[in-house]
């Protein structure tokens, strides 16, 4: 999906998508389980509005092999052909279910899987929600970031600065029980067991999540806390229940190595499949986001992150001060009145003061910046603005937010909006999974260094594959590697 579209119709649907994201309520009139005839029309009529703000769907050999896995747990769970199973074109670390039993998968959560078994691990986690109806059940799902419970009640109508207050595009966030993640993560073994497979993928799984999550926080500089995945925050990640897995599989009987993790068909289906960001979406490398498509770049400032997305790109900054990234096309009537429409957009009904527009020249792009000041229902003061610049028959801009005085911290990202050369923007290359054989002089040390990174490359390796430091490569196993694309 081009981020040039405009992003209000995301904005809305990303309101009306996350409170979805529970599991479908079960027919308890039914002597077997099954899914409600009426949610499952439902998800039906919403999943290409929820496939199109994830990200899209990833097709073809991939989405078949993925929705093969989820029949077969589908049908252990006793509601065979009642679910249907999409892989979302995200990076993000994350799975998903919705009323109606609509079950998403991301890419990035795929990447780090390294079985068959693991992937229906996730999946059964996901469908043990549905099966024991944790969605009528579960805790409240409307909590918002405490930006966002700010500007919320300020700033009515206004999706546009809803989106901006929320963390990584995710304005709600499920918070199942610890008693209900007991009870789906048991389900889970279950149908691994019905279906044969390994009941300690898992205690893997879990085990891959937890690697994934330290190369985060290290990668990233960020606090633990911000730094973990949506999966394990909306499924809370624990070492309690890395430990209490595997003494599910044990107490099943299971043997460790019997039968052996389906590692050889996973991995063929995912080999080749991008990883981190799709060139469609953009390029987030640090602390630097550029496209090559529109051949724009920016930075954020020292301290700042950057959450790429389908539509946006999501800024997050020490202080609560927050900013998002999108475009459009360039109105007859000029960019100040681009501005000016997305500033009224932004603010909605809320009391502010609305500053002059000021105009100026951005790296040589024609800018247009507006400033407010908008006051909340509970006396705060916070600033915003719009900054609006042309590049040819486009227009890009930022959205900013941040206590009142904070909006400063921004002012070296906006001025550093720019355009690509043809040169810059052929140097940008998406990365994708490429699977290689270990040879007998081959050690997690000589592969790395054939990793697409420049930082950090024997820990990226390693998570990607689920090893610890203390890992022993077997010659003759595949692996992955992450390589430029060709």
């Amino acid at each position: 999906m081009q981020r040039t579209r405009h992003f209000i119709r995301s904005v809305i649907l990303t309101a009306l998508a996350f409170p979805l994201i529970a599991c479908a309520t079960i027919d308890s009139t039914a002597d077997a389980p099954s899914v409600a005839a009426n949610e499952r029309v439902r998800a039906g009529q919403q999943h290409p509005q929820v496939v199109a703000q994830f990200g899209g769907a990833v097709e073809g050999p991939l989405g078949t092999y993925v929705s093969s896995v989820g029949e077969r747990v589908a049908a252990a769970a006793g509601i065979p052909g009642q679910c249907t199973f999409t892989v979302i074109n995200s990076d993000v670390v994350n799975a998903f279910a919705v009323p109606g039993c609509y079950i998403y998968i991301t890419r990035g959560l795929l990447a780090i899987m390294n079985s068959e078994d693991e992937l229906a691990s996730v999946l059964g986690h996901e469908v043990g929600h549905v099966v024991a109806d944790h969605s009528a059940r579960r805790q409240n799902t409307a909590t918002m970031t405490t930006l966002g419970a700010i500007v919320a009640g300020v700033l009515t109508g206004s999706g546009d600065i809803a989106q901006l207050a929320g963390q990584a595009g995710q304005l709600y966030a499920l918070n199942y029980s610890r008693d209900q993640e007991y009870e789906a993560d048991d389900l889970g073994v279950r149908y691994l067991l019905t279906n044969g497979y390994n009941a300690y993928a898992a205690a893997d799984m879990l085990h891959a999540l937890g690697l994934n999550d330290a190369l985060t926080t290290r990668t990233s500089q960020r606090d633990t806390a911000s730094a973990i995945p949506a999966w394990a925050r909306t499924h809370p990640l624990s070492a309690d229940r890395v430990t209490r897995a595997t003494g599910r599989a044990q107490a099943a009987g299971a043997v460790r190595g019997a039968p052996p993790e389906r590692t050889q068909p996973y991995l063929q289906a995912i080999s080749g499949m991008i990883y981190g960001d799709d060139p469609a979406q953009g390029f987030v490398n640090g602390r630097t986001f550029a496209h090559p498509g529109m051949r724009i770049a920016f930075d954020a400032p020292q301290g700042f992150t950057l959450t790429n997305t389908t539509t946006a790109v999501l800024i997050a900054g020490p202080n609560n001060a927050r900013a998002q990234f999108s475009g459009g096309v360039l109105p007859s009537e000029g960019l100040e009145a681009y501005a000016n429409a997305r500033l009224r957009q932004l603010i909605g009904q809320a009391r502010a003061q609305i500053g002059q527009a000021q105009r100026s020249t951005t790296n040589g792009l024609e800018t247009v910046s507006i400033p407010a000041r908008a006051q909340t229902q509970q006396g705060q003061i916070v600033d915003v603005s719009v900054t609006a610049y042309r590049v040819n028959d486009r227009v890009y801009h930022f959205l900013t937010l941040a206590p009142q005085g904070g909006g400063a911290a921004m002012t070296p990202m906006l001025g550093s909006m720019r355009t690509l050369t043809t040169q810059q923007a052929a140097a940008l290359r998406p990365r994708r999974i490429e699977l290689v054989q270990v040879g007998a002089r081959d050690t997690a040390q000589s592969l790395s260094r054939r990793m697409a990174y420049d930082d950090y490359q024997l820990e990226r390796f390693l998570a990607i594959n689920g090893l610890d430091s203390a890992s022993a490569l077997r010659a003759g196993e595949a692996v992955k590697i992450v390589t430029y694309a060709r």
